[in-house]
């Protein structure tokens, strides 16, 4: 039988599907489809997330996703018997964990616009608060007497002056 891999990469060209088809139709990454066609499974952080990247290329491809799981599982050797049924399986949670199933399904093309013009929107209205409060302001204020004002005269600031009169007589003699 073969691989989970070859099955999907058979598949997509048997329907004649190229790979930035796939892409464009599922919104996974080219490396991953790529992954997902050659079995590279260590690209993907967990094998719920390789589960679920097979599930989503086997819809498209429609094949029947359950065969395909089921085969996966003995690829990755995760065969496990049934689960119980009253839910005392022990899950795999924590902050990680949960921040990357919340943002997992954030469409980002759309999020960074957004992001960005809300960022210059506050940066705008801050710079327009900064600017109408520096043309507002007195820029000389604290500044000082400055060179404006009358000098104040004091004998240890003055040089002695020399003129070209001529001298006296007394200055002769």
């Amino acid at each position: 039988m073969a691989s989970v891999g070859d099955q999907l990469r058979q598949a997509r060209e048997s329907q004649g599907l190229t790979i930035p088809e796939v892409v464009d139709q599922t919104k996974m990454k080219t490396d991953q489809v790529q992954a997902l066609e050659s079995g590279d499974w260590s690209i993907f952080a967990a094998p719920v997330y390789t589960r679920g990247f097979v599930r989503n290329y086997a819809t498209l491809l429609k094949l029947d996703s359950e065969a395909l799981l089921e085969a996966l599982d003995v690829e990755l050797g995760q065969a496990q018997p049934a689960a119980k049924a009253d839910g005392d399986s022990p899950l795999r949670a924590g902050v990680i964990d949960g921040l990357m199933l919340h943002f997992s399904g954030v469409k980002w093309r759309a999020v960074i616009p957004i992001f960005l013009i809300v960022t210059m929107a506050v940066g705008g209205f801050f710079a327009a608060d900064y600017w109408r409060d520096y043309q507002s302001r007195d820029h000389l204020e604290g500044l000082g007497s400055g060179l404006n004002d009358a000098p104040v005269p004091g004998d240890e600031d003055q040089l002695p002056v020399i003129t070209n009169a001529p001298p006296s007589a007394a200055e002769r003699s």
